[in-house]
């Protein structure tokens, strides 16, 4: 299968030049040239095989030069990109939507050995249930009618990494609030919803959250106190004394729950719901998880139903690191770093943004997307080889101008 892409998708061109906020030509083609690439390479990603197979790409050197010494404003870039994202979704949601700001964390693993990448810490990697050595980011997923945009995204360093960095130092939680505050609810929304697992679910965050008109359902750990008939009690006690087969049956998208509901003090927070949920398996109930509901007049189905919406930004992780290349740079400063990960926020960002636009299509994932694109190019290399071809063009040229070896 023909690898070299030979046209940039006008598109992708459109969508770069709408947040574009006046980067010069060449600065503006290595733009276009690594997010296509993020896109379209198959495989392993890295600059080397971005430059080698787009046709109009420069050499390996000026694109590394691009992410670490071009002054390009990232900041400003990624101002546009949010701008623009705003303006689309306020002009393109239905009115009545409900929308969901899912809030949570990602950590891309380096090799121990790696030494010289800045910004490396030990960070807790939630998949393999241990500490490793890592970059972690705090991401925001905005979901509403056919959307789930990746919308916020800032790299978390531990205090002591801080200090070594010179940069200010802001707890996760923090970073999740500020995420909050700085989001702009398109005007259709009837209720956005907070969703957060049990790392973010805090008091500040609620408070943050309802401060802004939003609610929050997040995942609770089962230390939390609460008071169910006026008894004072650990989540984790009360547990002891349920018996799952006896609690309300609650079926969500073909999954079965049994659920007790309480409503009352959670921890410091004064009125919740809170549901402690077993999800039913052929050999018997999974273990609890508590979820808690700062809308009380939610029935216990629609609390489930909503927060399995949390599970969109997890699906949006496995597209960024096994699609487009998020944790696979092997640049070494904390500025190309952090400018690699905002091109791969707008590769997804455009792939979304394209996927609900283009209905005609009937895309209905990211990798979907993905795929019709690297079709599209396989048709621009064939009547690309065609064309050059029927005017004779010199074979030789032909395969110098696609980055081939004879």
């Amino acid at each position: 299968m023909p690898t070299t892409i030979v046209n940039h998708n006008n598109e992708l061109i459109d969508f770069l030049q709408d947040v574009n906020y006046g980067m010069n030509k060449a600065q503006f083609n290595h733009l276009i040239t690594m997010v296509e690439g993020n896109i379209q390479i198959e495989g392993k990603i890295s600059i080397s095989k971005i430059a080698e197979n787009i046709a109009t790409a420069k050499d390996e050197s000026c694109i590394y030069r691009f992410l670490s010494e071009s002054p390009w404003d990232d900041k400003l870039l990624n101002r546009n990109r949010i701008s623009f994202l705003r303006y689309h979704l306020e002009h393109n949601i239905r009115p009545g939507e409900i929308g969901f700001l899912v809030i949570d964390d990602t950590t891309n693993l380096k090799d121990i050995r790696t030494k010289h990448m800045e910004g490396l810490d030990f960070h807790y990697f939630h998949t393999e249930g241990k500490i490793c050595w890592s970059h972690c980011m705090v991401t925001s997923n905005f979901v509403a009618g056919p959307y789930a945009m990746l919308f916020h995204f800032k790299p978390y360093y531990r205090e002591e990494k801080c200090k070594e960095l010179g940069v200010a130092f802001e707890n996760k939680l923090d970073i999740a609030k500020g995420f909050i505050n700085e989001f702009h609810t398109p005007s259709n929304i009837k209720q956005l919803y907070v969703l957060t697992d049990g790392w973010y679910t805090s008091t500040s965050l609620i408070e943050e959250a309802l401060s802004k008109g939003h609610h929050v359902i997040g995942c609770v750990k089962a230390n939390k106190m609460i008071s169910p008939y006026g008894v004072k009690i650990k989540v984790s006690e009360f547990i002891k004394y349920i018996e799952p087969s006896t609690l309300d049956l609650v079926t969500v998208e073909g999954k079965e729950y049994r659920v007790y509901r309480y409503e009352g003090k959670v921890g410091t927070f004064d009125n919740a719901v809170l549901l402690i949920s077993y999800e039913v398996k052929k050999d018997g109930f999974e273990a609890p998880v508590c979820i808690l509901s700062t809308d009380i007049e939610l029935n216990s189905e629609t609390i489930l139903k909503y927060y399995a919406v949390r599970w969109t930004i997890e699906t949006s992780y496995q597209y960024l690191k096994e699609n487009l290349g998020f944790d696979e740079y092997k640049v070494r400063n904390l500025a190309s770093i952090e400018r690699y990960m905002l091109l791969c926020f707008l590769a997804y960002n455009f792939l979304e943004y394209y996927r609900v636009t283009q209905k005609h299509l009937n895309l209905e994932t990211i990798g979907d997307t993905i795929q019709h694109m690297k079709k599209e190019s396989i048709k621009d290399f064939v009547d690309f080889a065609y064309y050059h071809a029927k005017n004779d063009v010199p074979l030789m040229d032909i395969y110098a101008k696609l980055k081939l070896v004879a």
